[in-house]
């Protein structure tokens, strides 16, 4: 998982077109610690089509302020620089696989009328 800074998550994150998720956490958190495991079994699974990401909460307050990140852990996913979902707390990798899956459906077209 990339650990992003203040200084890195626009570039990683908000100018990427790939899906990024990221996990905003503290490492004396037990909820991370549970939800870590499944975090990188997912990212095994999804290889290169998601960008997993993490955000120490303690050392970047910046970010945690500008996205509302009041809990232990919040996980973030992003699409085309968009935030599309939030996740919080200790949540089963099956409910964020099925949220991963939404974020790889493709963009619906508009249908055009002639």
């Amino acid at each position: 998982m990339v650990t992003l800074t203040d200084a890195s998550f626009d570039e990683e994150v908000l100018k990427n077109r790939q899906p990024v998720l990221v996990e905003f956490y503290a490492d004396w958190s037990g909820t991370h610690h549970i939800n870590t495991p499944n975090l990188i079994e997912l990212k095994d699974i999804y290889g290169s089509r998601i960008k997993f990401c993490m955000v120490n909460m303690d050392n970047h307050k910046k970010l945690v302020k500008k996205y509302g990140i009041g809990n232990v852990s919040t996980i973030l996913l992003f699409k085309n620089g968009q935030l599309m979902d939030c996740i919080v707390g200790m949540i089963p990798k099956t409910l964020i696989a099925q949220k991963l899956d939404v974020l790889l459906e493709p963009e619906k077209e508009s249908l055009q009328t002639i």
